[in-house]
């Protein structure tokens, strides 16, 4: 196998190595996929990653090792096997200690015994430790058992220690999530932490051009059919293959976003939701200032101008505001794949930075995503708590991830909050979140018009000829959108209890004279003031607020805070 041929990950393992940086290294990733192996007469194959491994060190180790807690040390052959059992004994005699009589299979048992072969200066010796998150946990010192503790005392004398990197030996940790490993290992100057990405388009095309899944038909070219599989691994795409092999149909864009919706969210385990909007800016009334700013954004990501689209947004406004409702429609615009991040949040400990990764890592697979996070402020909260730095490690990995600009114009990140003060202050800053967009009620009667024919045509309401939303604007002075919304179908079911479908202006009347909006209106204002706060453009505001200086409207913001007294800080 050349160079050329490798996984990147492989060449610059194989580089970091040669040129001395490291021999310790930690792959973590896609390491549960298929990877190519092209053998010496150039022919291709897919393989786990064990296997993978094994023949890569093959090549120039004289010993290859392969261990995990269920199966203990093995060895590709019996060549190995001998040498192995020769260095260890030798170095168990100079210690004045009995031969080994078994391969060792328990955590504490094989990491003694794998740390003299790595440090045998006698042979060239490659191991590979897989799922090492059960041998090195994440965790409290306070919880981990005594074996784990040796274990881990162990792993970080091997991270530390610099005559591992004077020998012929190395050693390769494997884990399919970072976040899984304890920090005491991944944070050694001496490891050397590769990530393990998910196919890209070049490999996905190979893979499905490849002799044993050449049986299944598609309603696509091969090209098009690697481009919207972006986010499957290997093994799943070719379960999707042979699948339609089996029952003889054709793969259509129908069947692949129906079983990547499908894979995604239970890869995900509820961690996203995948959204399919079914509508645009064609169905939002009113807001033309938020869907003209939108829309420049849009067309950006359609374009490929990449500079041009911020790295993160924030829909700030009160409750009823239609930041949700926006959000859809502008994934809808732009085109890009629609995340919705549901809780992450775990009672179990590292499980919430391990879900918080997992999320990433398919967001990266899938490239070109509107990752949306509802709620942001309670998921993100900045304030004091006792989770034992769960909140601060997740708003620090969401930075870091928000701060690499190759995710610019590919992945968007967009929250929602109507709380953006309970919001960690650096996590907002210009360079993470761009644009921040404040929304408020609807401002005028033509605005709140517009809001009600909007929802007529995204709830597909028959209308009579009777129906008069000018005069439904004007009574409605004050309502958010969502209550517009739920007038308008108060409305639709007062024409069903008739028994009709087409609503009427006697209808929409006694809708109106029922409804009885939010009467909150001391929070609804220090949620709006905080909206007027947070914008990036006195564009974006009413006019009432364009005129106003940040110490105004922080003056009026701790005014209501005092009145509002405990409420303020829920």
């Amino acid at each position: 196998m050349t160079q050329n041929n490798m996984p990147g990950w492989a060449v610059e393992l194989r580089a970091r190595y040669l040129a001395g940086e490291a021999s310790l290294f930690l792959l973590h990733g896609n390491v549960r996929d298929l990877v190519p192996w092209t053998d010496a007469g150039g022919v291709t194959t897919w393989v786990d990653l064990r296997t993978f491994l094994e023949r890569f060190l093959e090549r120039t180790r004289e010993i290859v090792a392969y261990y995990n807690v269920s199966q203990g040390l093995c060895f590709t052959s019996k060549l190995h096997r001998k040498l192995f059992q020769t260095v260890i004994d030798a170095r168990r005699q100079l210690r004045g200690e009995p031969k080994l009589a078994e391969l060792p299979i328990t955590a504490a048992a094989a990491i003694p015994v794998i740390e003299d072969l790595i440090t045998s200066p006698t042979h060239s010796t490659g191991v590979i430790l897989d799922f090492f998150e059960t041998i090195a946990p994440n965790g409290d010192l306070s919880f981990l058992g005594d074996g784990d503790k040796a274990n881990l005392v162990s792993l970080q004398r091997w991270s530390s220690d610099p005559t591992l990197l004077t020998t012929d030996n190395l050693a390769i940790l494997v884990t399919e999530h970072l976040s899984d490993v304890s920090r005491r290992i991944t944070a050694s100057p001496q490891l050397a932490i590769l990530r393990v990405p998910f196919p890209d388009e070049a490999t996905r095309k190979a893979f499905a051009r490849s002799a044993d899944l050449a049986d299944a038909r598609l309603e696509m070219p091969v090209e098009r059919f690697a481009g919207v599989t972006a986010g499957l691994s290997l093994l799943q795409i070719r379960a999707l293959l042979r699948g339609a092999s089996l029952s003889g149909e054709a793969i259509s864009f129908g069947t692949i976003n129906s079983r990547k919706k499908a894979i995604i969210e239970q890869e995900c385990h509820g961690l996203v939701e995948l959204v399919a909007p079914d509508h645009n800016f064609e169905h939002v009334g009113g807001m033309d200032g938020v869907k003209a700013d939108l829309r420049r954004v849009a067309e950006a990501v359609k374009r490929g101008n990449r500079n041009r689209v911020p790295m993160g947004m924030i829909f700030v406004g009160a409750m009823g505001t239609g930041k949700t409702y926006i959000a859809e429609a502008f994934a809808a615009e732009s085109g890009l794949t629609c995340l919705k991040l549901k809780n992450f949040r775990d009672r179990w400990v590292g499980s919430t930075e391990s879900n918080l990764e997992k999320v990433l890592e398919l967001v990266d697979a899938l490239g070109y995503v509107l990752l949306i996070i509802d709620e942001a402020d309670r998921s993100l909260s900045a304030g004091e708590s006792s989770d034992g730095g769960v909140n601060s490690r997740v708003i620090a990995r969401l930075k870091e991830y928000m701060s690499d600009t190759d995710h610019r114009g590919r992945v968007v990140i967009l929250m929602m909050t109507n709380r953006p003060d309970k919001l960690d202050v650096d996590l907002k800053r210009p360079g993470r979140f761009d644009l921040k967009i404040p929304f408020f009620f609807p401002e005028t009667a033509p605005e709140r018009e517009g809001i009600f024919r909007a929802n007529a045509r995204k709830n597909r309401i028959l209308l009579g000829d009777d129906v008069d939303f000018s005069a439904a604007a004007t009574a409605t002075a004050g309502y958010s959108a969502a209550e517009i919304e739920a007038v308008l179908l108060a409305a639709a079911a007062a024409a069903g209890e008739a028994e009709t479908d087409v609503v009427r202006g006697e209808h929409l009347t006694a809708a109106l004279r029922d409804a009885v909006p939010s009467r909150d209106q001391r929070m609804l204002a220090f949620m709006e003031l905080l909206a007027v706060f947070e914008a990036s453009s006195r564009k974006s505001l009413p006019e009432r607020y364009q005129a106003l200086t940040t110490d105004e409207v922080t003056t009026q913001l701790d005014a209501l805070r005092m009145a509002l007294g405990r409420r303020a800080a829920l």
